[in-house]
């Protein structure tokens, strides 16, 4: 009995549709009016480094669950803080890389379907609450422990969603 119980289950895991039939993709990573203010004074690089990091964090937790021609998430940050500071301020303004900050980021982001329909949206926002917690991190530390949490509750939702869609 256990045998033919277990086999049923595992029919119906493969029979079951899997986000391969609703694949996602990642859009390009936009940048809020808040941190394209702050664009000249961290620099382009700090932006790129950003979008860089927030798709590998995406990515890896969609991983199975990205294609094309199918869903598509539009992700924004919002805002986002250094640590330490950015190559462009040391220049700048003649900070030293140990100055320290508390630092974070705001997210959004929309997915959409092939018409342009939004079918859901996320947002997440943090940042340090302390200077005392920031010694020995790196410049986009707290940023990063943002972009990563924001991915990875993205992830939960998107498989929850092809869960219940099953």
């Amino acid at each position: 009995m256990r045998r033919t119980i277990t086999a049923l289950f595992a029919m119906a895991a493969l029979a079951a549709p899997t986000l391969a039939d609703d694949p996602v993709a990642i859009g390009e990573i936009g940048f809020g009016q808040a941190l394209l203010d702050k664009a000249e004074e961290y620099g382009q690089r700090e932006l790129d480094y950003l979008a860089r990091e927030m798709r590998e964090d995406l990515e890896r937790e969609l991983a199975g669950m990205l294609g094309e021609n199918g869903l598509t998430l539009q992700v924004t940050i919002l805002d986002a803080t250094p640590n330490r500071p950015t190559m462009q301020q040391m220049g700048a303004h003649g900070l030293h890389h140990s100055s320290i900050s508390i630092g974070g980021a705001s997210l959004e982001a929309e997915l959409v379907d092939a018409g342009g329909n939004t079918l859901e949206t996320f947002s997440y926002s943090w940042r340090s609450y302390d200077i005392r917690n920031v010694v020995g991190y790196s410049r986009w530390t707290d940023a990063r422990r943002a972009m990563n949490r924001f991915a990875s509750d993205v992830g939960e939702s998107l498989a929850e969603r092809n869960a219940t869609a099953s």
